[in-house]
């Protein structure tokens, strides 16, 4: 029974030992997982190694099957309680922010050779000499307290140094955070290094070997203090040196960590750059003399700054404009534990807005001085109009603003001008330049030369408008005296040439009705020439009137349905030859802005030329359509009678030149003239291509 009971005890110790490992080589584990590549997180996975060795021996320890045994298991246990004062006490200095006397070489190596020459100690049997079985495994026997004094002041004088760090450290924080992050970084140990001496130092110093040596397992309350500042308080996920060295160092834009005093903790690269600081000059910096036009007082207060333009003051005096931005930082509790700042250099983009601003003056100042009109409308409404555009129509700047473009077009181009527009703003390909008659505001109409380019205005699609008035152009005055001097001349025409050949032609009908039986036929046959003749002059004269109007003719632009005028035209050709077998082919919809009158005597003399030359041919078809030709809208009218040769196509719109004999086909010359002078009017060119006997194709253009 005494053996069961001595078994259970003993295996009872041993998986507690061995639990403990367990416990530490996790600790281990998530520390490192918590942050690998932090000083503070290695140094507390570095504490615990040894607390992980020294329970991994006494769990060997205390299921040794003998002394011998036994004591080689001690002895690996030393590897571990004689070097975690060391390695915990390097953790203390991290954690209460003496770093530098870590990077002391003499200071690690004499650490590093204390804790060897402890290991050597206990490797040599200066220490624990002997192993006594007992009902729970084995208790220790020590030499002689003598000996043992020097390890025990080594364990107690690094312990005591570990609490009094952390102690200090948590009188001094001025976070509600680093101050219960110290509390339990010294209470934790003081309750753990009691129990564990009582139970490995004092009883089997005293004697006493019914309680079993497991400092080890008392030693998690200190692992288990570290683990929970770890969860609760975010110990060693935000520090400043962590924050500065994991984030600082991948950020595009200027960073720095700077504390509740005003003090730079850390900056990262780019700043180092922009200031021209090393990064060790910048530590302990005032933000004061680096900043102008904040206060570390005003952030603490706001919360957070968002997007400020202010100034740097980099080395060497410097002005350097950056757009500044600044949030606190809060710990768990929601203690403001310091601030991050971030800052990019705006030099470029400051440039690049005074060069701006210097364009915009520039070209304000030649729209506002130019000597058309310059506006944009949206929405139908004027937005923007500069001084010679308000004065055109009349009004002033202010009254101009809001005017909509609907009042400020003629009634008669009202329509087609918003359709125009429309469909510009849909983003069809439309003419963006053309004449049009616009209303001022007593109601006076005036015309105008209108360019259109599309453009943002406010984000939002826009239209800007260049106009210009062309009613008292130079050019326009010139045009009206020569219509005047055309007038003159027209009226001489009608008058002084048509009652002379109105008396020839009159006398000459007497004649052969008054004379008939006086004539021979010779006679007759004079006088019928001489009628015919006065009759083919009074056409030409007609001719050449018409002519002459068209010159002067003031146009009057509309959108036109093209095909329908040409159906009306070969509806009346038809009906004038009824016995002719003739294929008409029109292309539907083709619509053109111009003169309806004029085009309608465009389409009248190229169909009625077609029909002529077509005469003699008894499968004659006639075509009117349109191709595209250069991005262009060409318009053609083809037919396949006598065509022309092509050597002399350029009489073909002179006046009375003549490819054919009028005894073949009867003519004047002066219709294909009309025809160029209708479409020079409207802005386009007119030319045409044939062959003799398989026809000829009429193309014209009209202004886009």
């Amino acid at each position: 029974m005494k053996k069961e009971i001595m078994g259970t005890l003993q295996l009872f110790t041993v998986l507690a030992h061995f639990l403990a490992f367990i416990i530490y080589t996790e600790l281990i584990g998530f520390v490192l997982y918590k942050n690998p590549k932090a000083l503070l997180n290695r140094l507390c996975a570095l504490a615990l190694v040894p607390f992980a060795i020294w329970s991994f021996g006494d769990t060997l320890f205390q299921g040794a099957p003998s002394p011998g045994s036994a004591i080689l298991a001690i002895n690996i246990s030393s590897l571990g309680w004689c070097t975690f004062p060391v390695t915990i006490f390097w953790f203390y200095l991290a954690f209460t922010r003496h770093e530098k006397l870590l990077k002391n070489r003499i200071f690690i190596t004499t650490c590093i050779l204390l804790a060897t020459f402890f290991i050597y100690q206990q490797w040599s049997g200066h220490f624990i000499i002997d192993c006594i079985r007992q009902p729970y495994g084995w208790s220790t026997v020590w030499r002689s307290p003598a000996q043992s004094f020097i390890f025990f002041a080594y364990y107690f004088l690094f312990s005591i140094a570990c609490i009094y760090l952390a102690f200090d450290f948590g009188r001094k924080a001025r976070s509600l955070r680093e101050k219960k992050q110290a509390k339990i970084f010294y209470i934790t140990p003081i309750i753990a290094l009691v129990l564990g001496s009582m139970s490995d130092v004092v009883f089997p110093t005293l004697g006493i070997s019914s309680f079993p040596p497991i400092a080890i397992i008392f030693i998690l309350i200190w692992a288990g203090g570290l683990v929970y500042s770890i969860t609760r308080y975010g110990l060693m996920t935000f520090t400043p040196t962590a924050v500065a060295e994991e984030i600082l160092s991948t950020m595009a834009d200027s960073l720095m960590l700077v504390g509740l005093d005003g003090k730079v903790i850390t900056a990262n690269k780019i700043t180092c750059s922009m200031l021209g600081y090393t990064e060790d000059e910048l530590k302990g910096m005032d933000f004061s003399s680096i900043a102008d036009g904040i206060e570390i007082s005003e952030i603490i207060k706001r919360g957070n700054v968002r997007s400020r333009e202010l100034s740097y003051r980099p080395r060497g005096g410097k002005i350097l404009p950056v757009l500044f931005s600044a949030s606190v930082v809060r710990d768990k509790e929601g203690e403001i534990v310091g601030i991050v700042v971030t800052a990019l250099d705006i030099t470029d983009r400051k440039k690049m807005e005074q060069e701006l601003r210097e364009s915009e003056e520039k070209y304000r100042a030649l729209v506002d001085n130019a000597l058309v009109g310059i506006g944009i409308h949206q929405d139908g409404k004027i937005v923007y109009a500069n001084e010679a555009l308000a004065s055109m129509f009349g009004y002033t700047l202010e009254e101009g603003i809001g005017l909509s473009i609907a009042d400020m077009i003629h009634p008669d181009e009202r329509d087609f001008v918003m359709k125009m527009a429309q469909r510009r703003q849909a983003g069809e390909n439309v003419p963006t330049t053309y004449e049009t008659q616009l209303l001022k505001k007593d109601g006076s109409s005036f015309y105008a030369l209108i360019s259109n380019a599309l453009i943002k205005y406010n984000g939002r699609p826009a239209t800007l408008i260049t106009v210009a008035d062309i009613t008292d152009t130079k050019v326009r005055k010139e045009l009206e005296q020569v219509n005047k001097e055309l007038e003159a001349f027209s009226y001489s025409v009608s008058h002084d040439l048509r009652a002379p050949l109105r008396s020839i032609d009159g006398f000459s009908q007497a004649l052969l009705e008054d004379y008939e039986d006086k004539l021979d036929e010779q006679g007759k046959d004079y006088l019928r020439r001489v009628r015919a003749a006065t009759q083919r002059m009074s056409q030409l004269i007609d001719d050449l009137l018409n002519l002459s109007r068209i010159s002067r003719t003031e146009i009057h632009y509309e959108e036109v349905n093209l095909t329908a005028i040409a159906k009306a035209i070969t509806a009346e050709l038809q009906k004038t030859q009824p016995e002719r077998q003739v294929e008409f082919v029109i292309g539907e919809n083709i619509v053109a802005r111009g003169d309806s009158h004029l085009l309608r005597i465009v389409l009248d003399n190229l169909f009625r030329n077609a029909w002529k030359f077509t005469s003699k041919h008894p499968d004659a078809r006639i075509e009117f359509g349109t191709i595209q030709q250069d991005g262009r809208l060409v318009y053609y009218v083809r037919d396949n009678g006598a065509g022309f040769d092509m050597n002399y196509a350029n009489k073909l719109f002179t006046p009375f030149q003549r490819l054919h004999k009028s005894t073949e086909f009867e003519g004047t010359g002066i219709g294909l003239a009309t025809v160029q002078r209708i479409i020079h009017r409207h802005g386009g060119s007119i030319w045409a291509e044939g062959e003799v006997e398989k026809g000829a194709t009429f193309y014209f253009t009209l202004q886009s």
